[in-house]
């Protein structure tokens, strides 16, 4: 209870910024002042320094908490030389175009810098050709709220960070857009709520250290290298998020590493070479991560575990046409089955009945592969998967119990029939549906289209409504 109220307080933090009583500054051609840098030097605390449309070819220092609002879209261009903003107090910067900022690395140059300045507010900005786009330092309570950001065209791991947080604990991400930059970095952070956001085409959308307590709800993580990382962490909760189309060397689109108390509930994962990858997760003996109501979607794999992986629980998520619902790196052993629960799931794989019309099958579902544990403990072998060479070995193991793998997965009560494939496209083009964060964006890059996802979510619903015409139709014949 305690995260969530610091999150909702971090959303609608006041800063001295925004109190009543400061001066009205007018930047522009016939103004008060010509340049923003000019400006900023002679603002005292409290004032809202008002910049008109127009370009302005400087580099901003605040130092004294305030207002700066752009009327009109004006453009401020570093020359891509060092931080185009560097805020060094409270401050609330709104409706600027921020661009050309350096590309030091080891200066970590920024579209808008934030160091040691708590409840700062970066809302509805667009910042192109950045290194790092919006870097918090030691600034909690701060929001980063319906920016629009892109990179330098450099490769992944040349660019600098979308959006940074270090030791930033309360603050709001809500509804920004991310696209072609390194990561979005949390490190050292706690109590945060990062919703509605839109985060594409980098290295990791996520990319998450020593941070608890925080909440991820609604956020699109598509096209990236890896979904979302998360390490050293606890209690985090993932709600509703798109995972999607992670089709690097790993591929993940939701990696644990030695973190508790995750809850997964309601996401979709789609189009991964890994859908999820638990590598010590949980970390403590006495810890449990729980998966509920996410969809598993045409990956590769739908999990991953490592063999030593224990004390997870995947209830009521549905595994749907993926290459293996569930595969062990480094091959399945004796008793693997047991160390996590799997109840009441739906798997397109499973081929029990219902007589009862409980709507759970009357038989487990049991997932033993070999080739699944071939590939396991030979990652090459993965070249051959789903090939002739394989398929013919998995019939010859049915026949042979000394080829038989042992089981990966056990489920007692598997569902046989899925509805959250159907949710998910009602939910997307539905009258009802939000609008994806793209949209709420002032002046976001490229149009929300349709997706992999979607295609393939339609796809499947059309297959299926075939083979029940099919199977209708049979039995009229009979």
């Amino acid at each position: 209870m305690r995260a969530v109220s610091l999150v909702a307080a971090a959303a609608a933090l006041p800063i001295s910024a925004n109190s009543a009583g400061g001066q009205a500054i007018t930047v522009g051609p016939g103004a008060d002042f010509a340049t923003i840098a000019e400006a900023v030097r002679s603002a005292q605390p409290g004032d809202t320094v008002r910049v008109t449309a127009g370009l302005y070819r400087e580099r901003i220092q605040v130092t004294v908490p305030l207002t700066l609002r752009g009327e009109g879209w004006p453009v401020v261009d570093g020359g891509g030389d060092g931080h185009v903003v560097e805020v060094l107090a409270p401050l609330r910067l709104e409706g600027f175009v921020i661009r050309g900022s350096g590309d030091g690395v080891e200066e970590e140059h920024a579209g808008v810098m934030v160091r040691d300045a708590p409840g700062t507010r970066i809302e509805g900005n667009r910042l192109e050709d950045v290194f790092y786009g919006v870097y918090l330092k030691n600034s909690p309570g701060s929001l980063v709220s319906r920016n629009a950001i892109t990179g330098k065209p450099f490769t992944p791991p040349r660019r600098g960070d979308g959006i940074r947080l270090w030791y930033s604990s309360g603050s709001g991400i809500l509804e920004n857009v991310v696209i072609g930059t390194r990561d979005v970095v949390i490190y050292f952070s706690d109590s945060l709520l990062v919703r509605g956001n839109v985060i594409e085409d980098g290295r990791y959308g996520l990319h998450y250290m020593y941070s608890n307590h925080n909440v991820f709800e609604r956020n699109r993580f598509d096209g990236n290298e890896v979904g979302a990382f998360l390490m050293y962490s606890v209690g985090i909760r993932l709600r509703g998020n798109v995972f999607a189309n992670a089709a690097g060397l790993t591929g993940m689109g939701i990696g644990l590493k030695d973190s508790d108390l995750i809850e997964a509930s309601g996401n979709l994962i789609v189009g991964n070479v890994i859908g999820i990858h638990l590598d010590n997760s949980p970390h403590s003996l006495d810890s449990t991560n729980r998966f509920d109501d996410n969809l598993l979607l045409a990956n590769d794999a739908g999990v991953r575990l490592l063999p030593s992986v224990t004390g997870n629980v995947f209830e009521h998520n549905e595994f749907v046409n993926n290459g293996s619902p569930v595969i062990v790196a480094g091959g399945s052993d004796t008793g693997q089955a047991a160390r996590n629960l799997w109840r009441a799931n739906y798997w397109s794989e499973y081929a029990g009945f219902d007589q009862d019309g409980d709507a759970e099958g009357d038989t487990p579902f049991v997932h033993a592969r070999l080739a699944d544990d071939l590939i396991g403990r030979h990652p090459a072998l993965g070249l051959f998967d789903r090939s002739p060479a394989l398929g013919v070995l998995e019939v010859i193991s049915r026949f042979f119990p000394l080829l038989k793998p042992e089981p990966v997965v056990v489920d007692e009560a598997p569902l046989v029939r899925g509805r959250l494939l159907s949710r998910w496209v009602a939910e997307t083009n539905g009258p009802s549906s939000d609008p994806a964060a793209r949209s709420r964006v002032a002046g976001s890059p490229r149009p929300a289209g349709p997706t992999t996802w979607q295609s393939a979510a339609w796809l499947l619903l059309a297959l299926g409504a075939i083979g029940v015409l099919w199977r209708a139709a049979g039995r009229r014949g009979a």
